[in-house]
């Protein structure tokens, strides 16, 4: 749909390789280009006050990345870091608003990338609200491998993410985490490993979380 779009930050750019856990962008740091990820995937962090970093989203191939600060002249507001080794096109500043200014292809790419995100996130927060610690966990674990899971003979599969990380993004202690993932095992519907989770049944899991009285365990 944005193939132009996608072009033009292509032309403008330079595709560089990252690894995991490289980091990319710094909170606070001057925002002074975008990036285009077409390969691999990301994790945005943020700050919290006793030093930590906090995963907000994953982020893989096709997604931009602080373009808003660019657009803003604003420092950057999160941390991001590879997820997954992969590729990104870098594109200088200056050139990308010159680009959001001269081509409306470009622009409408970035407006439809902030609206989504912020989409999302209100229904993140619903979501997260509005559900006890076991239903948050298995519904994050399913939005990431709906997003980024690799499709194994298993199921789909998330990797690199920690129980630590995976216990700060649905706003829970580590112990609840730990609780919640087991009922989850009892019921099948995921089993975990060092640094990953697979979801056998994905389908299921998504039917039985739009149950508004589904729980774990029973």
């Amino acid at each position: 749909m944005h193939e132009q779009a996608i072009d033009h930050l292509r032309e403008a750019g330079q595709r560089r390789s990252f690894d995991r856990a490289d980091r990319l962008m710094t909170i606070g740091a001057s925002s002074e280009e975008v990036l285009l990820i077409e390969a691999g995937a990301v994790k945005v962090l943020l700050s919290a006050g006793d030093g930590s970093e906090l995963i907000v989203d994953l982020y893989g191939q096709g997604e931009l990345i602080g373009e808003l600060g660019v657009l803003s002249g604003r420092p950057r507001s999160a941390t991001v870091v590879g997820h997954t080794a992969g590729a990104a096109v870098h594109i200088p500043g200056v050139r990308f608003r010159e680009l959001a200014r001269r081509h409306a292809d470009v622009l409408l790419l970035v407006n439809e990338t902030l609206d989504r995100r912020l989409r999302n996130a209100d229904f993140r927060q619903l979501a997260m609200a509005s559900r006890e610690v076991p239903n948050r966990v298995a519904y994050q674990l399913l939005s990431w491998a709906k997003d980024h899971g690799e499709r194994t003979p298993d199921g789909l599969r998330v990797q690199g993410i920690t129980q630590r990380e995976l216990a700060q993004s649905v706003n829970a202690s580590d112990k609840s985490v730990d609780a919640a993932l087991q009922l989850l095992r009892s019921d099948g519907l995921v089993r975990t490993g060092r640094l990953w989770y697979v979801l056998p049944d994905a389908r299921r899991l998504a039917e039985n979380l739009a149950r508004p009285t589904w729980k774990p365990g029973r």
